[in-house]
């Protein structure tokens, strides 16, 4: 009588074990699922930056200065020139105040009146993805009106 309760029991643990092993990989899969979806939506937002510094330049022939880029992304906010709303500022999807996970904006070059502030005739933002992007491996990178390359163009 005691050999079917200790076959049972060691089912009952091969049970328990392969469920452990599912679980485990499970995990694994969505955390890895997740990493991507950060960084799709890291070229995605610079997509969408990239656009809205090009409306900018068209209404203000300048980029903004970095207070301005700070205030409204540290907000969410609506990035405006003289009234006219350009594009709302994203944040890195990771971004909790780590500087590590944040869009850092530059303006690049000498300031000059426009937008009803002060403008530049050039910027970068960097950014970091975590994994492999169609950029190539996790690290930093930039986006300038040149486009997005992984080399600083204004070091």
């Amino acid at each position: 009588r005691r050999a079917p309760r200790r076959e049972s029991r060691v089912l009952l643990l091969v049970v328990v074990a392969i469920i452990g092993l599912l679980a485990s990989l499970v995990i694994v899969s969505l955390g890895n699922a997740r990493l991507k979806s950060r960084d799709a939506k890291r070229l995605s937002d610079m997509g969408q930056v990239k656009s809205g510094m090009d409306i900018y330049y068209s209404l203000g022939s300048g980029y903004p200065a970095v207070a301005d880029w700070n205030t409204a992304q540290t907000n969410h906010a609506q990035l405006s020139c003289s009234g006219q709303p350009a594009f709302v500022v994203p944040q890195d999807p990771k971004y909790n105040g780590d500087p590590t996970f944040t869009y850092t904006y530059t303006a690049v070059g000498t300031g000059i009146s426009g937008c009803g502030s002060t403008v530049y005739p050039d910027y970068k933002v960097r950014f970091q993805t975590e994994g492999i992007t169609s950029l190539g491996s996790a690290g930093i990178y930039y986006l300038s009106p040149k486009g997005l390359t992984s080399t600083d163009p204004y070091p």
